[in-house]
């Protein structure tokens, strides 16, 4: 499996806490199946925020503390970008805080993930979109099923589907370990086919680690073998080559949750 969203890197954000957590964070990811991990920390503000290359070395200290473990673990550069419009003047500038932004020379398409404010969505969202896409890069909305806003305003997530917006979910999601109401949320994206990758978004060495099985199992289980497979590793290796992704839109939105105040417009 492939890992895009995660905070392993040390001491840079509300993520791992030292060297000995990254360690473990990698030890687990390793055990549970993972081959490539995203080493994606928060970037929030664009006024005293880590420069990219900071990033870029953290990543760098990972893999030699890989090697150095003998962990078959391939570590990628990247960020989490809280949607704030002043960040747009510093980001996906030769690759900087974008998704293995280190390859971004040679990259067909670079991809970057990007979070909303978890309890609003910002009155200039569209407009977000727009600028990334005019600066060359794919969006990649972190966690969609935790917004519980948009997760009640399925037109404007589809038109932002329609716009080429892909979709992250907290592979933990699915097995409920971010409340009952994400993983209803996630399995209606899985049922529409609006998930286009998942990411453990570990933030430490037990509870919300790196160990993304459980969650892995009930994919499974729902959407079966090949979409597994697709969300997991044909997807995020577009990423790594640097080539785009063809663009899912559903031509009917389902429900399996009748009842659900979630979408009910859509099934009037």
């Amino acid at each position: 499996m492939i890992d895009i969203h995660s905070h392993i890197i040390f001491g840079i954000d509300d993520g791992s806490k030292d060297e000995a957590m990254s360690l473990r964070m990698l030890q687990k990811a390793v055990a549970s199946g993972t081959t490539s991990i995203f080493a994606t920390s928060h970037l929030l503000q664009a006024t005293n925020h880590p420069a990219w290359q900071y990033f870029l070395v953290g990543a760098v200290k990972l893999r030699a503390l890989a090697s150095e473990h003998n962990l078959p673990l391939a570590i990628y550069s990247g960020c989490e970008v809280f949607m704030d419009w002043d960040l747009l003047d510093i980001i996906a500038e030769n690759g900087s805080f974008c998704l293995n932004g280190e390859n971004f020379a040679a990259a067909q398409t670079s991809y970057i993930l990007v979070e909303l404010p978890m309890y609003f969505i910002p009155n200039y969202a569209d407009d977000f979109w727009y600028e990334l896409r005019l600066k060359g890069v794919v969006p990649i909305l972190a966690h969609p099923e935790r917004y519980t806003e948009l997760m009640a305003k399925p037109d404007l997530l589809l038109r932002w589907r329609l716009d080429g917006l892909l979709l992250q979910c907290n592979i933990g999601s699915f097995a409920g370990h971010f409340g009952a109401q994400a993983e209803q949320a996630a399995k209606l994206l899985l049922a529409n086919n609006l998930v286009d990758f998942v990411g453990s978004d570990a933030h430490r060495d037990s509870g919300r680690d790196t160990d993304m099985r459980a969650g892995a199992a009930v994919i499974r289980e729902l959407a079966g073998e090949a979409t597994l497979q697709q969300l997991t590793q044909i997807n995020p290796q577009r990423i790594i080559a640097g080539t785009p992704l063809e663009v899912k839109v559903p031509q009917q939105l389902i429900t399996k949750e009748k009842k659900s105040k979630w979408w009910n417009k859509l099934f009037k």
